[in-house]
């Protein structure tokens, strides 16, 4: 008798013992491949890159600044939410106008959205290995996030407020709005709307979600007082941003929607059905670029449309989510069609990249939850299984070449290797480049010489003069034609150094 307990003791041990085993190694996934888009990211702000164009024309503002400056029209119409700007300010005026200074709180903020991010993910994939392995692949290849993970722009901050409402559980909002607690609790989630621009669409698809979940299962009833308050808190923020934010913003909207006229869902159905609905597609998959990603498009795309029908069936038919994750990916589908509606009716950017960088994390969920469909129908059609291995081992090897690609870049416009290759005894002239005045007067230390010359986009060097000519952001055609002009009128042209986007020469003219 002893025997038969002790051996059923030993064979409930051991089935334990296998059911935590994936838990333990999808833990490990999720840490590795947290911790490698952080170590990226370290190694990026380490090798301390000057600011690239659109940093530039932020540092511009933080040179000497003043609250009449920072909360009025900022240089070059950029847009940035005040009071995050004047904490930025402050790491400035106590630890000095340093490139590292102006990017710690960004860098941060990066860190910080890195760890909620994988924390979400995590959830959503639960105790199952290939669904984390899966999961933590998609984290690793998000390269956009990669390359905003040092920058002086908002978009880190961005990502970590968007992912305070969907880290936080169905009890909480529960609680909040249908019951009589967490009054205090809802103010403060409302806090974040005078600090980002994109938060409200956030808190507003999570609340959405979780009212639409909950609405089916247990009814639409919810407490005035509770609602109010939000509402309130809500509305005090949209003020706040307003005041501090907005007015000024509308200053230079009309330049800043011009600018950013083919990512806007008007403008591009203007042009066609077709192009309005291939903007649509790039917000869902644009995210993945390079010659794998017809491949990864190819793996994503149906699980991401299966996890849509997925949550579409269990919403209708009253099913509560598994391992508590509760109304989340509902809340996920609000947020990418509010970010749609916000394209259609304020004409927000939705092309993939650092604008929507908050939305990118709800695509992946949706990924998942097509995994989980997929992992459901493979324990009675095995084949099935080899599909969704096929689809991880696409993510996979497509995650791991961005990935490396990243790691092995040079930061781009990054004028700091030529800091040393600049001799003043050789030429004691900088002709800098018309389109690179910004991120050259944005240096700290500026340039080793007694003489630069900001050449205006109209004029090209004048005979006589023996330069170095520094150049970097040669995306426009006028910037190119520049360069090209000063080329053509130098007697002799030494190219000394040629980076990503960035270069040196020196010249005699």
């Amino acid at each position: 008798m002893n025997l038969t307990a002790h051996g059923a003791h030993l064979s409930q041990n051991s089935t334990s013992n296998q059911s935590t085993a994936p838990k333990r190694a999808g833990k490990i996934v999720w840490f590795a491949c947290a911790a490698l888009v952080i170590t990226a990211g370290v190694i990026r702000y380490f090798q301390f890159p000057t600011f690239w164009l659109d940093e530039a024309f932020v540092a511009e503002s933080l040179r000497d600044p003043t609250p009449q400056h920072i909360f009025a029209p900022l240089w070059h119409g950029q847009y940035f939410p005040r009071l995050y700007l004047t904490i930025i300010v402050g790491l400035r005026e106590l630890l000095g106008y340093k490139t590292w200074v102006l990017r710690l709180l960004p860098f941060a903020c990066f860190i910080a959205a890195t760890i909620l991010w994988a924390r979400l993910l995590s959830r959503r994939a639960g105790r199952s290995l290939a669904l984390s392995v899966l999961g933590g692949t998609l984290l690793l290849g998000s390269t956009f996030w990669l390359d905003q993970s040092i920058q002086l722009k908002q978009y880190t901050l961005d990502v970590l407020l968007s992912l305070i409402p969907f880290v936080i559980g169905d009890e909480f909002f529960s609680e909040a709005l249908a019951g009589r607690r967490r009054k205090t609790q809802l103010v403060l989630l409302a806090i974040p709307c005078l600090f980002s621009y994109v938060y409200p669409i956030s808190t507003l698809a999570r609340v959405i979600g979780w009212y639409l979940y909950r609405g089916r299962r247990e009814g639409w009833k919810v407490n005035p007082n509770g609602v109010a308050t939000f509402a309130v808190a809500l509305i005090v923020g949209l003020i706040g941003i307003w005041l501090t934010d907005h007015r000024s913003n509308f200053v230079t909207r009309a330049a800043y929607l011009s600018y950013w006229s083919s990512s806007t869902l008007g403008p591009r159905f203007e042009q066609g059905i077709g192009s309005g609905f291939r903007l649509l597609a790039d917000f869902i998959w644009g995210w993945h670029h390079g010659r794998l990603q017809p491949l990864m498009i190819l793996a994503v795309a149906p699980l991401q449309i299966l996890g849509v029908c997925r949550v579409w069936r269990a919403w209708y038919a009253r099913k509560s989510s598994d391992n508590g994750w509760g109304s989340r990916t509902v809340g996920s589908i609000a947020l990418l069609a509010g970010t749609i509606l916000a394209s259609a009716v304020v004409a927000y950017p939705i092309a993939a990249g650092r604008l929507v960088l908050f939305a990118q994390i709800h695509t992946q969920i949706l990924a998942i939850e097509g995994a989980l469909v997929v992992a459901g129908l493979a324990k009675t059609r095995k084949p099935v299984l080899i599909l969704l291995y096929a689809a991880i081992c696409i993510v996979i090897g497509y995650s791991v070449h961005r990935y490396v690609d990243f790691v092995r870049s040079v930061p781009p416009e990054n004028i700091r290797p030529m800091l040393t290759l600049i001799n003043r005894e050789i030429a004691d002239t900088v002709l800098v480049h018309p389109c690179s005045g910004a991120q050259v007067e944005c240096l700290p230390d500026g340039l080793p010489v007694d003489h630069i010359s900001y050449e205006n986009k109209f004029g090209t060097p004048q005979p006589g003069i023996k330069a170095w000519v520094l150049w970097t952001n040669l995306s426009d055609q006028y910037c190119r034609d520049w360069l090209a002009e000063a080329r053509k009128k130098a007697i002799s042209w030494q190219v000394v150094y040629e980076g990503t986007g960035a270069g040196l020469a020196l010249a005699q003219f």
